[in-house]
């Protein structure tokens, strides 16, 4: 199939969905490549935002493609992936499948989903290599329903679900001083009861006019007696959650990787976390879904920012209690997204991620129209890039 591609930031390409990338912020989506202004000067569609590789009928057949930043955060377990479309507020709590695949809706291709924007941005904190937290988000009409879908992801170096035997195995130090509690165990460096305490995200929302649409601190888990694991996420109005600015009520839906750890894959211990099989928080042999990301979704009804839409997010710190940094919050600010692994390109040409699962190169064509040796033009770009020939 031809993969479209994007300028300046690095998308997943996600073939089977409607294409009609309209872009938020007059045209504009929220592509990264701005450091998270809200001019959004390059958008998430391709050279023009014109969306001209698939129909706009939101069949979800049409082989178009759909570009979705994608930054790498390590610890995802087998379900790791950039967020998918065609995974409505039903799928919050579901233990989601290989790939990211949501269950209720059946994954891509089998409902009806148009895109109409999908955008990145990256935060970092000062003298932090790496992004301190990502926001991923995606405009979309799933079976008639239109929603903003974001998800927020902490990196694992700062806080991870890691609890337990093993947790100091990912960085946490043992509490006490070394100190063994009276049954004769060492206290482990973090435990389940460390990320039912204080642990939120703090996220606002802008709308394309710049205006602060939502501002809102969202519960990662709390106590609740119905839930199945008797735990689970109070989302904007209980436990850490609260609104500081819009309406509870436009929040269709929350989710966090620890609640559908336990309550949609079914791990109920909560003494001790499954286990990382190796370096970079591979996954657990027993568990192989388990995220050990501190992750955060949420469902938002799109009129919560007017007329002109869904446009930037801000995090101005990411916070966790306790934490494996020196302090529990670390400011930060929006950046370029970092590039994915993969081998050095040709001058001029950047590296993708295709919906298969694959690293490729792309990149314009010369002032002749021709691609570098081993690339065509890409038919679905207007061949305005250049693709790799097989």
């Amino acid at each position: 199939m031809a993969h479209r591609l994007t300028r300046k930031w690095l998308p997943l390409l996600i073939a089977g969905t409607s294409a009609s990338l309209m872009g938020a912020c007059g045209g504009g989506g929220s592509s990264g490549t701005d450091s998270g202004d809200s001019d959004g000067a390059t958008d998430s569609s391709g050279a023009d935002g014109s969306g001209t590789d698939g129909g706009t009928d939101g069949s979800g057949t049409d082989g178009g493609t759909v570009l979705i930043g994608v930054t790498p955060i390590p610890g995802g377990g087998s379900n790791a992936a950039p967020l998918q479309p065609g995974c409505g507020p039903v799928t919050a709590q579901e233990c989601l499948g290989p790939g990211g695949e949501c269950s209720t809706s059946a994954g891509l291709g089998d409902v009806a989903v148009e895109v109409k924007d999908a955008g990145a941005v990256c935060f970092y904190g000062e003298g932090i290599e790496e992004p301190s937290a990502t926001v991923e988000h995606i405009l979309e009409v799933v079976n008639g329903q239109e929603y903003v879908h974001l998800r927020v992801i902490f990196d694992p170096d700062f806080v991870d679900t890691v609890y337990g035997e093993c947790s100091a195995d990912t960085g946490w130090t043992p509490k006490m001083g070394g100190k063994m509690d009276p049954d004769g165990t060492v206290q482990p460096g973090h435990t389940f009861k460390d990320l039912v305490g204080s642990d939120h995200v703090e996220l606002k929302l802008e709308n394309c006019d710049g205006d602060l649409s939502m501002h809102m601190k969202v519960d990662f888990i709390s106590e609740v007696a119905d839930a199945a694991c008797g735990y689970a996420n109070l989302g904007v109005t209980g436990g850490e959650g609260e609104m500081f600015v819009g309406d509870a009520e436009s929040v269709l839906a929350v989710g966090t990787s620890i609640d559908r750890n336990m309550n949609g894959c079914g791990y109920c211990d909560t003494v001790n976390s499954p286990c990382p099989s190796g370096d970079g928080y591979a996954p657990s042999v027993d568990v192989p879904e388990w995220d050990f990301r501190m992750v955060y979704e949420l469902w938002i009804d799109p009129d919560a920012f007017g007329d002109s839409g869904f446009c930037k997010p801000i995090i101005e710190y990411v916070h966790a209690s306790p934490a494996k940094a020196e302090n529990n919050t670390v400011e930060v600010l929006p950046e370029d997204c970092p590039p994915p692994p993969g081998d050095e390109c040709p001058p001029n040409y950047e590296l993708f991620l295709t919906s298969e699962g694959e690293f490729i190169c792309g990149g314009p064509p010369d002032g002749g129209g021709d691609c570098e040796t081993g690339y065509v033009p890409d038919l679905t770009s207007e061949g305005e890039l250049c693709i790799p020939e097989n």
